[in-house]
């Protein structure tokens, strides 16, 4: 059963994560086991995860086949317009962006794990997401901070 994003509702909303991904991009979806091993550890301890596509042609159909082929573990809302990404400034996928009441702290990569076009690292050496996290959960009060993404253009992130 695919969560819907009326259920965060019921989630603790002060910090939650907000992921902008695509099915048709190769690094989004390498980075599925890494999301849901995040959600795993972090939704119990009452931090939101919801993944946003924003994808002019995907159906809800085939978001929900991919979350299902994918073992998705957060709500999966379509963003065909790209109306969340601009919101929040993402620009590529996939691209992270943490908030704490409306505050947004973070927004960029997911860890280091790509490089540059076409270069990753077997393993990352920064995991920027879960560290803002951990920060976060120890009552640490980060700074702003942006960190540079690398992957798949979010088509209509410049177009209304």
């Amino acid at each position: 059963m695919l969560l819907t994003l009326p259920l965060l509702a019921h989630a603790v909303e002060q910090i939650r994560v907000e992921l902008f991904l695509a099915i048709e991009c190769p690094i989004s979806n390498r980075y599925v086991p890494e999301l849901n091993r995040l959600a795993h550890t972090y939704q119990p301890g009452g931090i939101a995860f919801c993944a946003y596509f924003p994808e002019p042609g995907l159906t809800q159909p085939r978001l929900d086949q991919w979350a299902k082929d994918f073992a998705i573990q957060f709500p999966v809302v379509l963003d065909t317009k790209a109306r969340q990404a601009r919101s929040t400034g993402a620009t590529l996928t996939p691209e992270a962006a943490i908030f704490k009441a409306s505050r947004l702290l973070y927004r960029g990569r997911i860890d280091d794990r790509y490089v540059s076009w076409g270069k990753s690292r077997p393993e990352p050496s920064h995991r920027d997401l879960a560290e803002t996290l951990d920060q976060l959960l120890a009552g640490k009060q980060p700074a702003p901070r942006f960190t540079k993404a690398w992957g798949c253009f979010i088509e209509t992130a410049t177009h209304p």
